[in-house]
């Protein structure tokens, strides 16, 4: 961090009555709670993606992580690998291979994010984009048998066409 940069932060801290910027609160949540939310659902993520996942002490390069004390993990995924760095302290939180070196960093961002991310998800469970709306992947084109009438649906909507049944809990047939 630049001089610049902790001197803005010191006076952002002295303004909000707090000693830490993590401790920033929006009303609800601090900065240091979102971040801890993240990486326990990151880590989540890693778990389940046990076998695109990976974690290293050290960057491609070989060398440490920020000089030592922290580490990267990452998610390779259809659309590029996606990376946080973590404290040394949480390593035992991301269940996936150790790596002698981290992998090629190349140059996401956190606007990447979204997309690589959501590219996990395999593509028939992916929704789809109408009229610049994001529609989850069960309101669309997801075959349902309905319960009560027995007929079949590509349903865009929770309920059977045909007899208006409520479909969320039906049978799924693929």
């Amino acid at each position: 961090m630049t001089d610049t940069e902790l001197k803005r932060q010191e006076a952002i801290c002295e303004v909000a009555g707090v000693d830490d910027i993590g401790e920033l609160s929006d009303g609800f949540h601090t900065f240091n709670a979102l971040y801890e939310q993240r990486m326990i659902l990151f880590a989540a993520l890693v778990k389940a993606y046990k076998d695109k996942a990976w974690k290293s002490y050290r960057h491609e390069d070989g060398e440490y992580c920020f000089g030592g004390g922290w580490f990267i993990v990452g998610i390779d995924t259809p659309e590029g690998s996606y990376t946080y760095h973590y404290e040394n302290k949480y390593w035992d939180m991301f269940d996936c291979v150790d790596l002698p070196r981290g992998k090629h960093w190349d140059g996401h961002t956190e606007a990447d994010a979204e997309t690589r991310l959501m590219s996990l998800e395999p593509e028939h469970n992916r929704g789809k984009w109408i009229d610049e709306t994001f529609v989850p992947w069960g309101l669309v084109y997801h075959p349902y048998k309905c319960d009560q009438c027995g007929e079949h649906s590509e349903a865009d909507s929770n309920y059977c066409p045909n007899c208006g049944a409520d479909m969320r809990g039906g049978n799924d047939e693929d």
